[in-house]
């Protein structure tokens, strides 16, 4: 775990992930999503994944990051990319089940907001295990406590 203090505009982190069809039918019904192309009868080992859910597992690739596992952290939203027209995430390909996906986090903002908070600022980039670009997403602000807890070993 790295504390707040620790965290600098630039670092870099890796995961890498596979969403398998029990994940993505477990997040269509806590989701309550309905979509014509993820009727039950059109599953496969190669079904695309929602983009939201696509989101949801790479939030938790974050969470689960040894860098970021242990500290009091919590997603306040994202700002969006000016250049983008204030938009903050991007699907470039379409990802299926099965596949890895390799995600890489980016710190883009550290923020000293009070004595007992921060703010870090991640952007993140997805690739499909070709290297062809899937998603990318910016400006997605954390709120962190200062001090933290000790990672259970």
């Amino acid at each position: 775990m790295k504390p707040f203090s620790e965290f600098k505009i630039g670092d870099k982190f890796h995961a890498e992930c596979v969403i398998t069809v029990k994940e993505v039918d477990r997040y269509i019904e806590f989701a309550r999503i309905k979509s014509a192309f993820l009727d039950e009868g059109e599953r496969s080992d190669k079904t695309i994944i929602p983009g939201r859910a696509l989101l949801a597992k790479i939030e938790g690739e974050f969470t689960r990051l040894d860098e970021i596992y242990g500290n009091h952290i919590v997603l306040m939203g994202a700002d969006g990319d000016p250049e983008w027209d204030g938009r903050s995430v991007r699907f470039l390909s379409p990802f299926y089940t099965g596949d890895k996906l390799k995600i890489t986090f980016y710190i883009s903002d550290v923020i000293d907001m009070d004595e007992e908070y921060g703010r870090i600022g991640v952007d993140y980039e997805g690739n499909a295990e070709d290297g062809n670009l899937v998603v990318l997403s910016k400006r997605n602000i954390y709120r962190m406590k200062k001090i933290a807890k000790k990672r259970p070993k």
